[in-house]
């Protein structure tokens, strides 16, 4: 039986990691093309991820989760034999600096030189107002969630908090007037995270 289906796009580079690492343990995972071109797929991308990214994986659970980095992890914890987690606790946070500059740095410069000499539009936000309408997607998205949880992964605080309370200190600082105004859901569970001990 499958454990779940990972929706994304053919090629895409956030993916074939995700199901190298299933298929080497053995995690059967049905896979589904997005067509950029079809209406209906993007519908359905959408209603699963707001922000109309791949890939998402929704397991046979139905469990969503979205964000490469997030869903490698947990495809490679479903066996808990392996060590494609590193087998020490330093291992592991090896394995998520480089899965993380991957994600955040290597593929865009790739994508970067790549993509306009295929003729295709840059992924990377070209200018302010890309980044302005970026930052509206996020909070939305951050927004609707902190709506129905306490904290980003449920009722207690974790990395996932801390992580991105502190990179949202400067924008908070800059656009807290907006936040307060649209997202003050997203400004009182900042205020919250970032007043705790561990800020100071």
């Amino acid at each position: 039986m499958s454990f779940g289906t990972l929706y994304t796009h053919n090629p895409n580079p956030r993916s074939f990691g995700i199901i190298a690492v299933a298929k080497s343990l053995g995690v059967e995972l049905d896979i589904v093309y997005i067509d950029r071109n079809n209406k209906e797929d993007q519908k359905k991308l959408h209603g699963l991820n707001p922000l109309d990214q791949v890939p998402v994986f929704v397991g046979s659970d139905g469990f969503v989760l979205t964000e490469c980095v997030a869903i490698a992890l947990y495809i490679t914890s479903q066996n808990p034999e392996n060590t494609l987690l590193g087998s020490t606790r330093k291992d592991y946070y090896n394995i998520l600096k480089w899965l993380s500059l991957a994600n955040s740095d290597l593929l865009p410069a790739i994508g970067g030189i790549i993509l306009p000499l295929l003729g295709l539009p840059l992924a990377v936000r070209k200018n302010t107002q890309d980044c302005l309408r970026a930052l509206h997607a996020d909070c939305k998205l951050l927004e609707t969630h902190l709506q129905n949880s306490k904290y980003l992964a449920g009722d207690e605080v974790t990395l996932a908090d801390f992580f991105t309370a502190g990179t949202m200190v400067f924008g908070v600082m800059v656009f807290h007037a907006m936040l307060r105004e649209k997202y003050p859901r997203l400004l009182e569970w900042f205020l919250e995270v970032h007043g705790m001990p561990v800020f100071k």
